[in-house]
């Protein structure tokens, strides 16, 4: 039986959050980010943010662009596109400069379109000119043009008639019954959807249909859905074939055609829906990954014919895999991957996965070798650039890795993690001006990023330029007051000053209340209870330290000087 759900997997070059996940706080990204679990809090990011079926989002949203396929409540902000996808849910306010929503979507809330140019400041010379010109104009009526008084009056006469007498008209008036009377039945028709009664939703709808009214269109392609939904795809299909021959760039319904088709194992008549739709939407991520698995499956089909033995689809695969690496089992995840690949070469998402599994069993060589083969079959892919070269510096390799991560920035100039990366190499190495001058630079063309800051506010800590660092951090408070970082590190220079550890400690708190688990920022808040004469509130935060952190002997020797205090 045909089932419309579509599972999202993040294309190469976008972070991703699945499912699985359960998300708060606050989440910062640049490039493209696929969220499709439970969030709350607050996203901001310069790029493409998309929101999959599975995602419920609470808080507010200011990205580039928003493609929404899940729910969502809160305000969503966009600075160039919004595009809200059928099955869509959103309650809140809505800002943005270009805004598309589906029929199919819903929106409980305020649409915003600001003015892409907000008005000047007034300008007097102006202003007085517009005065002139309208006392000259009032000159020429009342002195020298008598007559066209006379013209105007009988004009706007003449224009009051018509408006009355189409006001009047018969046909008019029951063609507006007509269209209120089909609007009220599509209402009627969403409202027996949700209680669950799809035939009687569907009935209703093929009287609209029938009637060829203005609800038309709208009422096809939910009819099309209905069908798919009680399992009646032919009736579906004739009903969205109908429909885009009006409209073809109605590319919900190609979108649901290829869908059904699918559904159907009419594999080259789905891939040819969502390439017709692809041509109307080039941008569309969803789209484009369904393309590729039908392609996919295509491709298996004609080994099968062709005598091969037909290999297991890569979603299931790729599943198998991470529920692998969830159970901690990453030599079996190496192994099922490694099979798959013999014969499926082509797919990166393969290697992605066995170069994680190899690099958690501690196999550096094979996994630089897998994430180097996704860089080739997918360049744009950023978080294999990002585990690539972590495995290089790891290696001490790192010329290659300024390499890999200047490659990385060419093909994503607004990501300046990358940079950020290379400025870190150059600290390890010892070149402290050289990193510095380029943070400083860095921070010149990105003075919001909060990442450069951190790192800048870091190096200065750490080459004793203890004043400087700590305005840096305050500007990453004023940029993001989450930035559990920014708080541990203010907290810290308590510490180390002496005074205030009042302060000291409300900021460590707030660093801990986000991440409650870093043993680091324990550490931090030990210490100023064991400076401020309250060594037993130390203890059991430096013992938690030591659980999360078992190995490190300066948490140990933490834990002896504060027990000696509290004796």
């Amino acid at each position: 039986m045909f089932s419309s759900a579509w599972f999202p997997r993040p294309e190469p070059g976008s972070s991703f959050a699945g499912s699985s996940i359960r998300l708060e706080g606050s989440l910062r990204f640049s490039g493209k980010f696929l969220l499709d679990c439970q969030f709350s809090g607050e996203i901001e990011g310069s790029g493409r943010l998309e929101i999959g079926s599975s995602a419920l989002a609470k808080g507010r949203i200011a990205v580039d662009e928003l493609i929404h396929h899940g729910k969502s409540e809160g305000d969503l902000i966009a600075a160039d596109r919004l595009t809200l996808r059928p099955g869509c849910h959103h309650r809140g306010e809505i800002e943005a400069h270009r805004v598309q929503i589906s029929p199919e979507a819903c929106l409980e809330g305020v649409l915003k379109m600001p003015d892409s140019n907000p008005d000047a400041s007034p300008d007097p010379h102006r202003r007085r000119r517009r005065k002139q010109f309208a006392a000259g104009v009032f000159i020429l009526l009342f002195m020298g043009a008598p007559r066209i008084w006379q013209v105007l009056e009988s004009r706007l006469s003449r224009v009051g008639g018509l408006v009355q007498s189409l006001g009047k008209s018969p046909r008019n008036s029951a063609e507006a019954k007509k269209s209120e009377r089909q609007e009220r039945m599509v209402k009627e028709a969403l409202r027996l959807e949700k209680e669950g009664k799809i035939p009687e939703a569907a009935n209703l709808l093929a009287e609209v249909v029938k009637a060829d009214g203005d609800q038309n269109h709208l009422a096809q392609f939910r009819l099309a859905k209905y069908f798919a939904r009680m399992g009646r795809p032919a009736d579906a299909i004739a009903q969205l074939n109908f429909l885009l021959v009006k409209v073809p760039g109605h590319i919900e319904g190609r979108i649901l055609l290829g869908d059904i088709h699918a559904g159907s194992e009419r594999l080259k008549k789905a891939a040819l829906a969502y390439v017709e739709a692809i041509r109307f939407d080039p941008a569309d991520v969803v789209l484009r990954r369904r393309l590729e698995g039908v392609r996919a499956r295509l491709s298996a089909e004609k080994l099968s014919e062709a005598g091969v033995i037909k290999p297991p689809p890569a979603d299931s695969i790729l599943n198998r895999a991470e529920r692998l690496l969830g159970e901690k089992k990453p030599v079996q995840a190496a192994k099922i991957l490694r099979a798959a690949i013999s014969r499926l070469p082509g797919n990166p998402r393969l290697y992605f996965h066995l170069g994680t599994a190899l690099a958690e069993i501690s196999d550096r060589t094979g996994a630089i070798k897998a994430f180097r083969k996704v860089i080739e079959l997918s360049p744009d892919w950023l978080d294999a650039y990002l585990r690539l070269g972590a495995l290089l510096e790891a290696n001490w390799r790192d010329k290659e890795a300024v390499a890999l991560y200047e490659r990385a920035a060419a093909l994503h100039p607004s990501n300046v993690e990358m940079l950020v990366r290379i400025a870190l190499l150059e600290k390890q190495r010892g070149r402290r001006d050289k990193a510095y001058r380029m943070l400083l630079k860095l921070k010149k063309e990105n003075p919001r990023s909060t990442v450069v800051l951190l790192e800048l506010g870091s190096l200065l800590w750490e080459s004793g330029k203890a004043d400087e660092a700590k305005i840096v951090f305050r500007e990453v408070l004023e940029l993001e007051p989450g930035s559990a970082p920014a708080l541990n590190r203010l907290a810290w220079f308590h510490v180390v000053d002496g005074n205030n550890f009042e302060r000291g400690i409300e900021y460590s708190k707030r660093s801990l209340e986000i991440r409650p688990d870093t043993a680091a920022y324990l550490d931090t808040l030990a210490e100023l209870y064991y400076r401020s004469k309250q060594p037993v509130k130390s203890i059991p935060l430096i013992q938690r330290a030591i659980e999360l952190e078992p190995s490190n002997r300066y948490y140990r020797v933490q834990l002896d000087k504060f027990k000696r205090a509290s004796r």
